[in-house]
């Protein structure tokens, strides 16, 4: 029988704003970064401007998955005395509920699961099951996943698929209609014959698969959320590239590109339907504009927040407490260190107070204000070391001191990665692959070996690398010193750094190190785009140090006194060491007190490995031992969790160091500088709050996403990943749905969750009008506050207030 091509007239006028409708829908979609460039991303991000509660709605309708946990994990919070009655009595008077909280405690007991079983929206739901009982929605979902992985693989592919389009669209159109058993394998008889039929130009064929469709603007829009949802993890990715390419001078329109091979899809299906069929489909879809009850899970809503507030609890009583040890009270401060505000740097920043009391240290975010990409020698291309939210103005280029000895240089690591692209061609190729294994397999397995059994070496120190060109990122030309002053100026004032210098600045940048781990680069500084952050602070000291733009700052009204000397540093979040940078560049004026520094850092080590070793399973060492063993596991290739990363983070804080001072935050605790004082007109708090808090909000809710939908927003189980496309992400086991967000070792020890699922909780030292004023400018800002994805507080003469409906809660927190 021969099945009808696909309509290419409207059934009915397509109203006139259907196409904005759906364009809509492609910013639902938060963005992913590959793997090399990990970084942390709110993935509620295109749902900003709803209410937390109402986007988990929309997602169980949608997306099948809610983004609250499973009523029993609250029983037990309850149960173990995490959640306590004044909690719970907390969390009524914010929703001004007359409910009784005995029972919801009650309700607690009983309450089955959230439905989180979505809308079966699509005319393939309708199909019967083919291949053992797989859903037929299912089999396009994963062809249409692996089209993707073929068309993103930058390298990794052995048998490559020819590729003449750069359109994802196109690309899936031909080697669909070249595949013969399209419609065996999907199990939509006549879906090649009518794919035949379609504009091979996106745009079109969306028009003319909307025309089939015969939807309306809103069911539309829902339609076309509903099926990037559906393959969330390659929708991430197409927005990723859409993100990046916006950012720069290029342009991107992947995610439509995307939506149009699912609406192609949808369109195909209703066309090969039986009438049967159709009748069902469209009664299904009806649902898709109709929002789930709240119901049972305004209750689970309720028993969130109440945890939450578990956490603000603790929280202010270590913020609250009188404070008794300051800068001040030590004598002159002998030293400024600046940290990435990463809440690992809080662990290290208290102790080092503590072994150096003449110490004061800041926050500051771990680029260091530098907006660059950092071009090192080599075949490479330029890496970008800022926060995704920014465009890379500026490059920094590694030389050795000439020309000739770049060309030199470049030539020898030029030949080098030629022969590597040999051994990786030899290792996927059809012919090779058993022959390559069978020579060099043994030799692996001597690496594999001698890497995981080997003794530490010492402390690891970066090696020195070349001087540095700083260019503009357009054009070339080298920054002037009015400029190179103009970027240490916006550094130093954001960081509250602009007068009563010690004579010895330090910026200490962060990484890690560990062996055979795609998710690396989510260990290292988000701020700097999962990469080390030594490179900022070391090119932030070299402006620091330099008498030209020093003498340029001073005309900016910052005057650096001449017996001021800035080191740069590395920490290491795997081992917690601290390896000063380029001290052989120290005066001799100096030399003490970089000693003196040295050897405080590596007693600061010692107590700071000490704190984390029992969520390592590591206590019981001695010293010596434990940095061992630390070490051990960022070699070991079997260890899935080498550290916690940003494990249990939940709060942020803008204000001077007096504040949070000697309190212990338990590294959960993102610490910026903030002094109200020099920020008369407010606009270093507005970018404070339009990037750093941003930039945790993402961190915040990419790690709370991956505790409570794993199954969308994690990565699954690192046992079972292969990398896709070289650097793309990771694919779990033999599906080929792309794995965003972190992995289960990442979050979870095995038996208990090492991330409580709470929402940013952000403390600022600022006064009212001036926060007031930056939400009525900043959008963004304001959606992240007033949908409660985040928590708004400042710190008054009682306590903590929080802002909630236009007012300050002065009830918050008591001192």
């Amino acid at each position: 029988m021969t099945l009808p091509a696909m309509a290419t007239a409207a059934v009915q006028p397509l109203s006139g704003d259907w196409q904005e409708r759906l364009r809509s829908v492609c910013p639902r979609i938060a963005p992913v970064w590959p793997l090399d460039q990990w970084i942390a991303v709110n993935p509620f991000w295109g749902l900003k401007h709803l209410p937390a509660p109402t986007a988990d709605r929309l997602l169980r309708q949608r997306g099948g998955f809610s983004i609250l946990m499973p009523p029993a994990f609250y029983k037990e919070a309850w149960d173990g005395g995490r959640i306590r009655r004044g909690d719970l009595e907390q969390a009524l008077r914010e929703r001004e509920s007359t409910e009784d909280p005995d029972a919801l405690v009650r309700w607690l007991s009983l309450a089955p699961p959230v439905d989180v079983g979505g809308c079966a929206a699509s005319v393939l739901e309708t199909y019967a099951p083919v291949r053992e009982g797989e859903p037929v929605i299912n089999v396009v979902r994963d062809q249409i996943a692996e089209t993707c992985a073929a068309f993103f693989d930058g390298r990794q592919a052995g048998w490559s698929m020819s590729r003449d389009t750069d359109c994802l669209y196109r690309f899936w159109l031909e080697s669909s209609r070249n595949s013969l058993l399209l419609d065996t394998a999907t199990g939509v008889g006549g879906a090649r014959n009518c794919l035949r039929s379609m504009p091979e130009d996106p745009a079109a064929a969306i028009r003319q698969a909307v025309s089939t469709l015969n939807l309306n603007g809103e069911t539309l829009e829902a339609m076309g959320h509903y099926w990037l949802l559906q393959v969330n993890g390659w929708a991430s990715w197409c927005r990723g590239e859409d993100w990046r390419a916006n950012l720069g001078k290029g342009g991107s329109d992947r995610v439509w590109e995307l939506l149009a091979i699912t609406l192609v899809w949808e369109a195909t299906g209703l066309v090969c339907a039986s009438m049967e069929q159709k009748v069902r489909y469209r009664k299904n879809r009806a649902g898709l504009n109709r929002l789930p009850p709240a119901g049972r899970s305004d209750q689970l809503w309720l028993w969130h927040r109440a945890f939450e507030i578990g956490y603000q609890r603790t929280l202010w009583q270590s913020l609250m407490r009188p404070r008794n040890e300051s800068a001040s009270d030590t004598g002159p401060v002998a030293l400024q260190a600046v940290f990435c505000i990463d809440v690992r740097s809080e662990v290290m920043r208290r102790h080092l107070e503590r072994v150096l009391p003449q110490a004061r240290t800041l926050g500051f975010a771990g680029f260091f204000g530098l907006p660059m990409e950092h071009q090192a020698h080599g075949p490479f291309r330029p890496v970008r070391r800022l926060p995704g939210l920014l465009s890379a103005n500026y490059r920094l280029m590694d030389t050795c001191g000439s020309p000739g000895q770049d060309r030199q240089v470049n030539r020898m690591l030029d030949q080098r990665e030629i022969g590597r692209g040999s051994v990786r061609k030899a290792k996927y190729g059809s012919l090779s692959t058993f022959t390559l294994v069978e020579t060099t397999g043994l030799a692996w397995a001597w690496k594999l070996v001698r890497d995981s059994l080997k003794r530490p070496e010492g402390n690891h120190t970066p090696a020195t690398p070349p001087e540095g060109r700083l260019v503009h990122a357009t054009g070339g030309d080298p920054l002037s010193d009015a400029e190179k002053a103009g970027l240490l100026a916006g550094a130093l004032r954001g960081m509250s750094l602009t007068r009563d210098f010690a004579p010895l600045v330090a910026f200490i940048g962060h990484g890690s190190r560990t062996d055979n781990n795609p998710n690396q680069a989510g260990l290292d500084c988000g701020a700097c785009g999962g990469q080390s952050g030594a490179v900022n602070a070391r090119l932030t000291a070299r402006l620091f140090n330099d008498p030209s733009v020093r003498a340029a700052l001073s005309g900016q009204g910052i005057r650096i006194p001449d017996y001021c000397w800035a080191v740069a540093g590395e920490h290491c979040t795997l081992t917690d060491t601290v390896s000063l940078l380029e001290t052989d560049r120290v005066p001799d004026t100096h030399l003490s007190r970089v000693e003196a520094l040295s050897r405080a850092f590596a007693k600061a080590s010692v107590e700071a490995r000490r704190e984390r070793a029992t969520a390592l399973g590591l206590n019981g060492l001695g010293d010596g031992q434990l940095l061992e063993m630390m070490e051990r596991r960022g070699r070991d290739w079997s260890e899935v969790r080498p550290e916690w990363g940003l494990a249990n983070n939940g709060a942020i804080v803008f204000a001077r160091r007096d504040f949070t001072r000697g309190a212990d935050l338990g590294g959960r605790v993102f610490l910026h500088e903030y002094d109200a004082a020099q920020d008369s007109d407010g606009s270093i708090l507005e970018a404070l709050l339009t990037a750093p808090m941003v930039v945790a909000n993402w961190i915040n809710l990419q790690y709370f996403a991956s505790v409570t939908a794993p199954q969308v927003h994690g990565a699954g189980n690192k046992l079972l990943h292969s990398v896709v496309g070289g650097n793309v992400g990771v694919i779990e086991g033999n599906s080929p749905q792309l794995r965003i967000g972190l992995p289960l070792q990442s979050v979870h020890d095995g038996t208990l969750w090492r991330h409580e699922p709470v929402r940013l909780t952000v403390v600022i030292d600022a006064p009212a009008d001036r926060i007031e004023g930056i939400l009525s400018r900043q959008r963004n800002v304001a959606d992240l506050v007033e949908n409660q994805w985040l928590f708004l507080c400042r710190y008054t003469e009682q306590g903590v207030a929080q802002y909630r409906d236009g007012q300050w809660d002065e009830a918050m927190a008591q001192r």
